[in-house]
């Protein structure tokens, strides 16, 4: 429910405040006095499109805030809740700069302008004689159909929505593994050859440094000889010269020394184990002589083995490990990509009997919907004749999508989406010998705002947004026809909060708060006010007022009472249980 609405230096209204309250809320006065500037006005807060020309003359910026009270449950606590934001108050403003920047604010919390429209959606719908409302999109009327279907139709539709994603999921899937066929054969033979290339080489770890190693030897295996040659010979063969002699005669001339002195048999020991090593060192360079001639046949394939080696890394990776890791991805890659063939075949008969599935229940929410859209064109006729248009016809129209690819229902291949196969548009037959048109092309507005309020009013029991704004819906429509525009008014008020703005004295009767909508002129500038009528006479002034212009008459007067104690005793006879 709008609670508030606070307004500064918007259009003519320097500053106003309206506190609403439940039920049906009416704006009136006169003509041009600024009532659907309130209206303006909290369509702006709500995301309308807001041009700098309604910033009042003169004033830096102009700025809306609507106040609301919203449960945590339904649409608009579920989006708030969704944001992050208290959905038990409601706080919308939006300040619109005369040099042409807009601002506004959530609960206090910068918002988008998408933002504000997707919430003002969810909270206020304005029926008028202009408005593009959220009946005349012909995209709405199936959500709208389906709500009257009540639980049976929603929860069939909840079921096909469940069934059409995971019908595209598998046709994506499939359509995916088809269109690739070539590709996919194409990936197949190139990992079959990398994983052959790869395994083919048989390599292993650390073997690139010891094959690197082993080629140093083998290119210098004659300098190596060479130098492996002379440290033997200077350990043994050296004439008179060789190490292992020196070390004995060392050892002979303690050998008697030791035995008078033991610090000296300490030192014949440490000869002894210097012989001892240099034998072990002179027996490892023989038997590396006997390995070190030149292989020049394994220097070759040993140049081969690493050429190839860095062949692979150039393609796979920068170490060994690194190409043994991609021959195992793309083993694995290539076992994947063989089995998709078996799983085109799998999914086959899995979407065909899913589209069978779903070819019945689609079936089925469309003779639902058959079946509410009677109820709703009995509903809105029965309004419509009420509303001064006796012979006007509301018709439901429905339609399906051709499509090769769709869901085959019948004999007939048609789009499918979560709502199912079913295009529905309300067309309205204004007089007999017409045909019926989409209701964004009638002329009238006058018929447009019956039309939509008898709409509203059948679909009052479905939901629907918690404020309803009836923008002059009375316009073109006679003093016969103001009683049961302003039942309608009333009902929709039960179910919702309205706020109506109206010339019509029968229709202000009906108010559970009145507000009086006035212009006049100070110091040379324009100054709109909003007043509460609180007391009888001040309504009854009003309604006087409305019924013969500014001068009223005492038969005025007497009338107005009268329409204000009829308004009083219907409501007490409804609240009591006596009456509707």
């Amino acid at each position: 429910m709008l609670v508030e609405l606070r307004i500064q230096n918007f259009a003519v209204v320097e500053s106003a405040t309206v506190e609403f309250g439940p039920g049906l809320n009416v704006l009136s006065g006169e003509t041009g006095a600024g009532k659907s500037i309130i209206v303006d006005a909290l369509t702006s807060a709500l995301g309308a499109r807001a041009s700098t020309d309604l910033v009042r003359t003169g004033a830096p910026a102009a700025r809306v805030e609507a106040r609301f009270a919203i449960g945590r449950e339904g649409p608009v606590g579920r989006w708030l809740s969704a944001q992050g934001l208290e959905p038990d108050d409601l706080v919308v403003a939006r300040e619109i700069a005369a040099e042409g920047r807009s601002r506004a604010w959530i609960n206090g919390r910068p918002a988008t302008a998408g933002m504000l429209k997707d919430l003002g959606d969810l909270l206020v719908e304005v029926i008028g004689q202009h408005e593009s409302q959220q009946l005349l999109r012909f995209q709405t009327h199936l959500d709208l159909l389906d709500a009257l279907g009540g639980t049976p139709l929603l929860t069939q539709r909840a079921e096909i929505a469940e069934r059409v994603a995971k019908l595209r999921a598998l046709r994506d899937e499939h359509e995916a593994l088809l269109t690739s066929e070539r590709e996919r054969l194409r990936q197949i033979e190139l990992l079959r050859h990398q994983v052959a290339e790869i395994e083919a080489a048989r390599l292993h770890p650390g073997e690139e440094e010891a094959l690197t190693t082993r080629r140093t030897r083998l290119a210098n295996a004659e300098r190596l000889a060479a130098a492996a040659a002379a440290a033997y010979a200077a350990l043994y063969e050296a004439d008179g010269q060789a190490a292992v002699d020196r070390l004995g005669q060392a050892r002979g001339a303690l050998r008697d020394a030791a035995g008078l002195d033991p610090a000296l048999a300490s030192v014949a020991e440490r000869i002894d184990l210097l012989s001892s090593e240099l034998a072990d060192v002179a027996h490892g360079l023989a038997g590396y002589l006997q390995g070190i001639e030149a292989q020049p046949d394994e220097l070759e394939a040993t140049d081969q083995r690493l050429e190839l080696i860095r062949t692979l890394k150039r393609k796979y990776g920068e170490t060994v490990e690194a190409v043994v890791a991609s021959r195992d991805d793309a083993a694995a890659e290539l076992a994947r990509l063989e089995a998709s063939s078996a799983r085109v075949a799998d999914l086959a008969p899995a979407m065909a009997g899913l589209e069978r599935d779903l070819a019945g229940r689609c079936a089925r929410l469309s003779e639902l919907r058959r079946q509410a859209a009677g109820r709703l064109e009995d509903g809105v006729v029965h309004e419509l004749q009420m509303l001064d248009m006796k012979r006007a016809r509301l018709i439901v129209e429905f339609g399906r999508t051709p499509d090769p690819d769709g869901l085959l229902v019948g004999d007939e291949r048609v789009a499918v989406t979560p709502s199912g196969v079913d295009r529905v548009e309300f067309l309205l037959a204004p007089n007999p010998g017409e045909a019926p048109r989409p209701l964004a092309k009638i002329a009238s507005g006058g018929e447009l705002s019956r039309v939509m309020l008898a709409l509203r009013h059948v679909l009052a029991t479905t939901g629907g947004v918690p404020v309803m704004v009836c923008d002059e819906v009375d316009a073109g429509i006679g003093a016969r026809t103001a009683g049961p525009l302003g039942v309608l008014l009333t009902t929709a008020a039960r179910h919702r909060q309205v706020l109506c703005v109206t010339h019509l004295a029968q229709i202000a009767s009906l108010a559970d708060q009145h507000f009086w909508v006035t212009k006049d002129v100070e110091r040379g500038r324009t100054h709109v006010r909003v007043q509460k009528l609180a007391s009888w006479k001040e309504r009854v002034d009003e309604i006087a007022r409305m019924l013969s212009g500014r001068l009223t008459t005492p038969i005025a007067r007497e009338y107005a009472g009268e329409l204000l104690g009829q308004a009083n005793r219907k409501k007490m006879s409804s609240s009591t249980g006596k009456g509707s």
